[in-house]
């Protein structure tokens, strides 16, 4: 948009210049300064645009920023929920293997009774026997 006001602006400085230098009424000098005017508001509109460019590289730069600081955040909120995940999974694992031990030693002393229920009618066995 600048830029368009910027060229209507030379071109009307132009059209009116060569108007006016067209019929002999404008001096060289006021030409000149003219010239020096539509130089001017050229270099300004320049100028003009060049700072919102580089407002809107600092717009996005920060956007970008703010962005990259919210990814960095979830990563490590991810990485404190895997960590608490496999805290849990190891505490689950130590249960289960307790529980498994708890279980074979009970499996073991069921055998152990039924060793020394068989022995004993072996030994009732044999003493009825002999």
């Amino acid at each position: 948009m600048t830029k368009v006001r910027a060229s209507v602006w030379v071109l009307t400085v132009l059209v009116i210049t060569g108007l006016a230098a067209g019929c002999g009424q404008v001096s060289d000098r006021a030409q000149q300064e003219a010239e020096k005017k539509v130089e001017n508001k050229g270099q300004q509109a320049r100028e003009e645009a060049k700072e919102k460019l580089n407002a809107k590289k600092q717009e996005a730069k920060k956007k970008l920023e703010a962005g990259r600081e919210d990814l960095e955040k979830k990563v490590d909120d991810l990485k404190k929920e895997v960590n608490g995940l496999r805290k849990d999974v190891t505490e689950l694992q130590k249960k289960i293997n307790a529980h498994e031990q708890k279980e074979q030693e009970q499996q073991i002393n069921q055998l152990k009774r039924a060793l020394k229920d068989l022995k004993e009618k072996v030994e009732a066995h044999q003493r009825q026997g002999h």
